[in-house]
């Protein structure tokens, strides 16, 4: 009876072996048991207490059709507080007159109307206006804030006499001097500004500040003021301004979040997921960066698959059972009960292998 049941013993244990190396392999790769879904209510509830209530909206939104978000009657209690403060006439005519006195806003409609003042001419009078008086009363005088203001003058006259061939230039103009008030101004892209005003004043024209700008127009006009800001002020160079204009191309609205859960990785990531789906990337990236580095790593069927996001098996090929106890194995059993399987079950086979030849010498 020993030698009838040998046989499946022997299978048993090769198959057992195999798995546990196929295991720490993959383990090898990524280890899953590293990854957790980012819980976003915090974080809001942050924004909401800070009352950033726009950026709340944007933060909570994006995890919002995500199961384990979506089905919690908290997030759904917070994200309804949100939305009836926002809609409401006395906050939405507060953020109104906000953009036209202070040029900022954090909401849309107030940074709409500071942008519109800045495009009549309207903003940089005032705001050289503002730097006249800091100059005449030896305070500090803002030299980008002058920069802009002076490119913006020039780019209305410009637009004026070209039919608005220039709009778009004075459009970025425009967003920019926003971006200053709002803090959002990266280091080298002050200094270039400040530069190109100079010429501009010499030449009286804006056309040589052109290809600087374009970039911060495409982004504008894919995702929007607030993201645009956002966007601008964690570069650090023109190449990743123009690098960031083909991010936004891919993943339009929900690029700030992507970059800020995954703390900007997701913009050098994304080279390397071209072949993953926009779905994949996003739903990776509640798990922060990790999850993006998992999904580079082990592939989008693979990640879908270990993670149990149902709704895309269809996709991966999905095998069931025997997918199911692999996962287990993934996210429960520890390396070291793994590498103690393997060690044994190779002592076992060479042993036996050894007595079998024994015999037969």
């Amino acid at each position: 009876m020993k030698i009838l049941y040998k046989p499946f013993f022997y299978l048993f244990f090769l198959l057992l072996v195999a798995l546990s190396l196929l295991v720490l392999q993959e383990r090898k790769l990524f280890d899953i048991r590293t990854l957790a879904q980012i819980d976003p209510i915090p974080h809001t509830q942050k924004l909401v207490n800070d009352e950033k209530y726009a950026q709340a909206e944007e933060y909570l939104s994006y995890f919002m059709e995500y199961p384990y978000v979506r089905k919690n009657p908290e997030s759904h209690k917070l994200f309804g507080e949100i939305k009836a403060k926002r809609d409401s006439y006395e906050y939405q005519g507060e953020k109104l007159i906000e953009g036209v006195l202070k040029g900022k806003s954090d909401e849309d409609i107030g940074k709409t109307s500071a942008i519109v003042s800045d495009f009549f001419l309207i903003g940089d009078i005032r705001d050289l206006s503002i730097e006249g008086v800091n100059f005449y009363n030896d305070k500090k005088v803002d030299g980008v804030v002058v920069a802009l203001s002076s490119l913006g003058i020039i780019a209305t006259l410009s637009t004026v006499y070209t039919l608005g061939a220039t709009s778009s230039i004075k459009t970025s103009i425009s967003v920019l001097k926003y971006a200053k008030r709002a803090d959002k101004i990266p280091p080298w892209l002050g200094t270039t500004l400040v530069k190109q005003a100079k010429i501009a004043k010499d030449s009286y024209s804006v056309k040589h500040i052109e290809k600087l700008l374009e970039p911060i127009y495409k982004l504008y006009e894919k995702v929007g003021l607030n993201q645009t800001l956002e966007l601008i002020s964690k570069t650090k160079s023109f190449k990743e301004l123009t690098m960031l204009s083909h991010f936004t191309t891919r993943f339009g609205k929900k690029s700030h979040i992507l970059l800020q859960l995954t703390h900007n990785k997701a913009l050098s990531y994304h080279k390397n997921l071209t072949k993953v789906s926009n779905r994949g990337v996003l739903y990776a990236s509640t798990y922060g960066e990790k999850g993006l580095k998992a999904l580079s790593r082990i592939g989008e069927s693979k990640f879908m698959v270990r993670m149990g996001n149902r709704a895309n098996l269809f996709k991966t090929g999905y095998k069931g059972n025997l997918n199911s106890i692999f996962n287990y194995f993934l996210k429960h059993i520890p390396s070291w009960l793994l590498f103690t399987v393997v060690f044994l079950g190779l002592f076992y086979f060479i042993r036996d292998f050894y007595l079998v030849l024994k015999r037969i010498i």
